[in-house]
């Protein structure tokens, strides 16, 4: 049964928050995005390459796993029958594993034609910046 989202144009406010999403990445997250993406850059899957070879602190997180997992965050927000038209950001900090993730957004303006654009970001529990610079462009009803 497809649930229909609570959110509506006319109920969104600029400058209103959305609910934010957090994610402890842990190695099995990057093989599996390996796998899907096709992306098998040992920096991502070998713990040796990266720390060793890479100079990295351990495997890190595909920015595209995060920026997917930025998508999902606005996703949870609007809901069926909303969607999304556009999303970007800029790729700014390394994930290792344990890093837990909050990914987070803000209602920007409104637009005619029910879309409403936000800005979107991530970033780790201490503080320090995953995505940034990033904006989603959503159709509500």
């Amino acid at each position: 049964m497809i649930e229909l989202c609570d959110i509506k144009y006319d109920d969104v406010q600029v400058g209103q928050e959305i609910p934010s999403f957090s994610h402890k990445f842990d190695r099995m997250d990057a093989i599996v995005y390996a796998g899907a993406s096709g992306d098998f850059n040992p920096i991502h899957t070998n713990p040796y390459f990266a720390k060793e070879v890479a100079m990295l602190p351990d495997v890190i997180a595909h920015g595209l796993f995060n920026m997917a997992l930025l998508g999902k965050t606005v996703m949870d927000w609007i809901g069926d029958p909303g969607y999304l038209k556009k999303l970007s950001c800029q790729f700014r900090g390394m994930v290792i594993p344990g890093d837990t993730v909050i990914f987070k957004g803000r209602v920007r303006e409104k637009l005619e034609g029910n879309l409403v654009v936000l800005d979107v970001w991530a970033e780790k529990e201490d503080g320090s910046e995953v995505l940034k610079g990033g904006e989603a462009v959503v159709w509500l009803p």
